[in-house]
């Protein structure tokens, strides 16, 4: 029987307090300083809107290899730092979580992780989510990540999730067996020369994704030209709520949601999850043992 959920769809009953969410779209570009200032920028604006935390996209501070930076053969990685520390005291100051798409370094001879820092508004990173499922492409540039990454925020589940993540249902679906209920997932499908099946595949995974998890999906991307989809929030009865295209800008959601929507009779499906498997894998490729990618609370650089 298809259930119908009038209240928060799943989130007002079971929570406490309440979260405002900003989730931000800007043209990410090579230059770490330029990439920095749309970040503080949107913390401030998204401050003064009085959110609790602000979402970023996929390496929405370092740039994307190859398209942004050629590699990270000789990378800058003191300037990462410096600019990372200095949005960890914006947070502070303006009493505000961060989620924060970059590069963590590791090792000379290994690769980065493609990253999202969950800075809280102490100004602290407090856990760093690392891609797990790498295209073919991003393995040349990072090494997977295999670890899930939950934080409560006045008393929301969240996780978090990068990019080519929403091609694998399995990455939904052990954060479901985790009680998460609202999925920050950060993505970079932009700087294309034109139209891809990108345009159309990832937004259709976004609301099934949220659809068939009862979550909500806060999903955004660069605005670069030409950006294959524009940021955008799924509820958990897979509606859709979106920016305009390659317009930086912030979109914004509290929870509890208990908008009823008035277009259509809304309706949520899919309360029985998929079991976990015992031996289900989390990654492409080979995870990284190093001390420097096992502490998920560390600074961008040693």
């Amino acid at each position: 029987m298809l259930s119908i959920l009038l209240s928060g769809f799943g989130l007002g009953n079971l929570q406490v307090g309440k979260l405002k969410v900003a989730t931000c779209q800007f043209p990410v570009s090579g230059d770490v300083h330029k990439n920095a200032t749309f970040i503080k920028d949107f913390i401030k604006e998204a401050a003064a809107q009085k959110a609790d935390i602000v979402h970023f996209s996929e390496a929405s501070l370092t740039g994307y290899p190859p398209v942004d930076i050629t590699s990270f053969d000789n990378y800058n990685w003191d300037a990462l730092n410096a600019e990372t520390k200095e949005i960890m005291i914006l947070a502070k100051q303006y009493n505000i979580w961060v989620v924060l798409g970059s590069a963590h370094y590791i090792d000379v001879n290994v690769k980065p992780t493609n990253c999202l820092y969950i800075i809280s508004n102490k100004g602290e990173i407090v856990d760093r989510y690392d891609k797990s499922m790498l295209t073919d492409g991003d393995l040349k540039f990072y090494t997977p990540g295999n670890h899930t990454s939950t934080i409560n925020i006045n008393g929301f589940e969240c996780g978090f999730l990068i990019c080519y993540d929403s091609c694998f249902p399995e990455m939904y679906n052990i954060y479901r067996h985790k009680g998460v209920k609202i999925v920050f997932h950060s993505f970079y499908n932009a700087r294309h020369p034109g139209r891809t099946i990108l345009d159309d595949i990832i937004p259709a995974e976004i609301r099934v994704r949220a659809s068939d998890n009862l979550m909500w999906v806060i999903a955004n991307n660069s605005s670069g030209d030409y950006s294959s989809w524009a940021s955008c929030i799924a509820r958990p009865d897979g509606s859709i709520e979106t920016l305009e295209r390659g317009v930086p800008g912030i979109l914004y959601r509290e929870f509890p949601d208990d908008k009823i929507m008035k277009d259509f009779p809304s309706w949520t499906h899919n309360n029985k999850p998929m079991k976990l498997p015992a031996q289900e894998v989390y990654h492409n490729g080979t995870p990284s043992k190093h001390p420097r990618a096992l502490n998920t609370k560390s600074l961008p650089f040693k």
